[in-house]
């Protein structure tokens, strides 16, 4: 759920590392958890703490069609901080060069808050690149999906919404329902 000044429960996080550690780990439960994607397989590289030239985490997604398995690569790069997200925060100047030296196929940039307008018109503007940027309030929506990650991340938030309100048990009787609706 969001408040109404657009914060979230990953507005409480403090630490960048830790931040850096939950992204990693939904991309992680996207192979666990039910989705709707078609995705064959998914690894997770995370860097860890310390200079990462702008690639926190390394994310392929390997895809199977009749032909054969092809993988995406994204470098990820995650930003805790409150405030937007500015130009001046990324090594935007090197984004062609890190790409290339992880063999990535594009670039996301995940943000707490927001990335500002220059920057997402820089990103946009670069045509050489395939970038994309989460704000937190897209990033709490994915979140919400998973109930492991709620569970172990946010553990307050999943007692609140997921065992006193039973907001998966209310969501799946909905769905019950609506499913019943349409075989009659």
């Amino acid at each position: 759920m969001i408040s109404k000044n657009n914060k979230t429960p990953l507005h409480e996080i403090t630490d960048g590392n830790y931040f850096q550690q939950i992204v990693a780990e939904y991309f992680r439960s996207l192979k666990r958890e039910k989705q709707d994607f078609h995705i064959a397989d998914i690894d997770v590289d995370d860097t860890g703490i310390g200079c990462d030239n702008g690639c926190d985490i390394l994310v392929d997604f390997h895809f199977e069609d009749t032909i054969g398995k092809h993988t995406h690569r994204w470098v990820v790069e995650c930003k805790s901080q409150k405030r937007a997200v500015g130009t001046r925060d990324i090594n935007s100047a090197n984004l062609n060069l890190i790409l290339n030296s992880k063999d990535a196929d594009g670039y996301l940039l995940v943000c707490v808050s927001d990335a500002s307008s220059s920057l997402k018109q820089l990103l946009n503007g670069n045509k050489k690149v395939k970038s994309v940027v989460w704000n937190g309030a897209q990033l709490w929506h994915k979140f919400t999906v998973s109930e492991s990650l709620l569970k172990s991340f946010f553990p307050k938030y999943y007692h609140e919404y997921f065992i006193q309100n039973k907001a998966k048990e209310n969501f799946e009787n909905a769905f019950t329902q609506f499913e019943k609706q349409i075989e009659s």
